[in-house]
């Protein structure tokens, strides 16, 4: 009897401390408290890319926030993403190619065709945040991203 007690203890503390293991990697990538439709208006978007259907629409998911914004043309597709600060680690690990980016938050970089898509994505590490521009790709995609991106800093 005593044999089986100390079992069942040994699966309870392998239980409890996995459960620790959960919740102490939660509290280290908290989601950010950050609004993604924030860091850039409609019109500012509409200035830079071009005329919009509606006010652009969020959700999250986990330890991620997007706002998705949807052009009256059906050709341009741009999407604000908002990470926890080590999204921009995982980001490097997944992009093939990175173009380092300079005098935007603490890091930041260029990569296209990240997961297979046609995008043109910039992320941007500010504090405990990451962000992400992901802009469908079209011609001048680079520099509209950029200065998207200037605007979205200064309110991070």
């Amino acid at each position: 009897m005593p044999l089986h007690m100390s079992n069942e203890r040994i699966v309870i503390d392998i239980s409890i401390f996995v459960m620790c293991m959960l919740f102490s990697s939660f509290a280290i990538a908290a989601p950010p408290t950050v609004d993604p439709c924030s860091l850039v208006t409609k019109s500012e978007v509409e200035q830079i890319i071009g005329k919009l259907k509606a006010m652009p629409t969020s959700d999250k998911e986990g330890a991620a926030a997007w706002c998705n914004y949807e052009f009256a043309d059906d050709k341009n597709a741009f999407e604000v993403w908002v990470f926890p600060a080590d999204g921009i680690d995982r980001a490097k690990k997944q992009a093939k190619k990175q173009t380092a980016v300079k005098g935007l938050g603490d890091d930041a970089f260029l990569t296209r065709g990240m997961h297979g898509l046609d995008y043109v994505d910039l992320f941007i590490k500010k504090g405990s945040v990451t962000v992400k521009l992901s802009l469908k790709e079209a011609a001048g995609d680079e520099d509209k991203l950029r200065k998207l991106a200037a605007t979205a800093v200064k309110r991070l």
